[in-house]
């Protein structure tokens, strides 16, 4: 996927937290807000992923409920996203994702992916749960 922020360097991006992006005392949160394309949905999920990353932050809580203006992802979106997450997260952050219900694929095959790539990794319809499992000891 292509990274479509491009008005500040990398290393200054990389400094800087996402906006809509909350570190607590046990987590970070990231709550994009936006009418976006799939693939700048994705993107913007990976930087929040790539920052928590670069930033010790080994637990992220990622509602992306707010995120509107692309379909429900196909099942090769779904693998290279998965993929594209694992990477960033490069096995040092745990991530659960809150998505409108429609957006889940009930055989949860993007998180497979994340998890066969070595990432923790869930998707969840509800705040609460997503956080209940974040948070839920190894």
């Amino acid at each position: 996927m292509v990274n479509e922020q491009t008005t500040a360097p990398m290393n200054e991006q990389a400094m800087q937290p996402p906006e809509h992006f909350q570190v607590n005392e046990e987590y970070a949160a990231y709550d994009p807000i936006g009418v976006v394309s799939l693939e700048k949905a994705a993107n913007l999920i990976s930087s929040a992923i790539i920052f928590a990353r670069d930033h010790n932050i080994k637990l992220l809580l990622v509602d992306a409920r707010q995120l509107t203006g692309f379909p429900s992802p196909s099942l090769p979106d779904r693998y290279f996203i998965a993929r594209e997450w694992a990477l960033a997260g490069k096995n040092q952050v745990s991530v659960a994702v809150v998505l409108q219900r429609y957006m889940i694929d009930p055989e949860r095959f993007g998180v497979q992916v994340a998890i066969n790539m070595g990432m923790r990794a869930n998707v969840f319809d509800s705040r609460p749960e997503a956080l209940t499992w974040l948070l839920r000891p190894r």
